[in-house]
């Protein structure tokens, strides 16, 4: 039988538990200003890290420790406006990647957005302040969801697409 003793855990201090409507999204304001403030769910990505099976006497294999982590996709739902901003924002950052192969910034100019972005998901505690922050580095859309409209859908119900990024790592502070 395991016993926990509160007082010994470190962590346990802190009864409330996180509610999935507590976050926000932070982007570049100056060329995402639509995704932002559109951004209706996230969905962060898993880790994974990559073992490395070795061979052993009659063990067909041992699993050892790997040396690289591996990221899924960073996902968000966003809520489309009825001028389509947000979606427009998506496509025109998803064309400019394929059409001008801009990778950083010196090769950027002046006026033209960059094609990596940081996304910063902020965690809200009960009390809607900043509980924690995690910063994804360098992300570059890879997929535009598609849009289902629908005659027989009730007026009260708004349309949303799928956004998906790639990202070098994620850091929490």
């Amino acid at each position: 039988m395991v016993t926990l003793n509160p007082s010994a855990t470190t962590g346990l201090n802190n009864t409330n538990f996180l509610q999935p409507t507590n976050f926000k999204i932070t982007l570049d304001r100056k060329h995402f200003t639509n995704l932002e403030f559109f951004c209706q769910s996230v969905s962060h990505p898993d880790m994974m890290s990559n073992a490395a099976d070795v061979s052993y006497q009659r063990i067909t294999q041992i699993p050892m420790p790997g040396d690289k982590l591996s990221f899924g996709e960073f996902t968000c739902m966003i809520l489309l406006d009825e001028n389509m901003n947000s979606y427009k924002e998506m496509y025109d950052w998803m064309s400019r990647i394929v059409e001008t192969k801009q990778v950083n910034a010196l090769e950027r100019l002046p006026d033209t957005p960059p094609t990596h972005a940081d996304i910063t998901l902020s965690i809200l505690s009960s009390h809607n302040n900043q509980n924690r922050k995690i910063r994804y580095i360098d992300c570059i859309p890879t997929g535009l969801g598609a849009i289902q409209f629908e005659s027989m859908a009730s007026g009260d119900q708004f349309l949303t697409f799928a956004a998906s990024f790639r990202f070098s790592y994620f850091e929490f502070s």
